[in-house]
């Protein structure tokens, strides 16, 4: 657990936004709440089990999608600390691989940060947000080259363009 601390510690980031999408981040004081519901029951008892669909023990919780809530974890079996998420309400759990490593999620988060000029997630797009395919592409690109992780943030680009699609003026 110390390593994830100090992971995140090192990056100093709280909440990052793009476009409609946000990423909350934990930090030392609330890394332990955000288990629960997750590994931990609010009584204290252990959710997690070993079979396919459970909670896994290795998995830790660092943050959370700001718009549906969807868990971003890592896997501390591994020695890279993959980060994945998972829909939440489904009655199992499906980790989809969202970065090969702590560091380099946590590095996707610093370089989405730095382009997206924003606070907070947008209702509809603005003057700061990135609308320019050919840009788009180029920021794809970079998000993969990052994570070493293809689908999760060719969707998140997707995402984005539909949702400009539909609410830009």
């Amino acid at each position: 657990m110390h390593e994830i601390i100090e992971a995140i510690k090192s990056k100093n980031l709280k909440e990052v936004f793009f476009g409609s999408s946000g990423f909350s981040i934990a930090d030392e004081a609330n890394l332990n709440d955000l288990q629960l519901g997750y590994s931990v029951h609010p009584d204290g008892s252990v959710l997690s089990g070993p079979n396919e669909g459970d909670w896994q023990k290795s998995w830790v919780v660092i943050g959370t999608d700001t718009e549906v809530g969807d868990p971003f974890f890592v896997d501390t079996s591994e020695p890279l600390l993959p980060v994945y998420t998972a829909m939440h309400g489904m009655g199992e759990w499906s980790a989809e691989l969202v970065s090969t490593s702590l560091s380099s999620f946590l590095e996707v988060l610093s370089y989405l940060n730095g382009i997206s000029k924003q606070d907070f997630a947008r209702i509809d797009p603005d003057e700061n947000t990135i609308t320019d395919p050919k840009e788009l592409a180029v920021i794809e690109r970079k998000l993969l080259e990052i994570s070493g992780e293809k689908y999760y943030w060719q969707n998140f680009i997707e995402q984005h363009q539909e949702w400009v699609k539909e609410f830009g003026s």
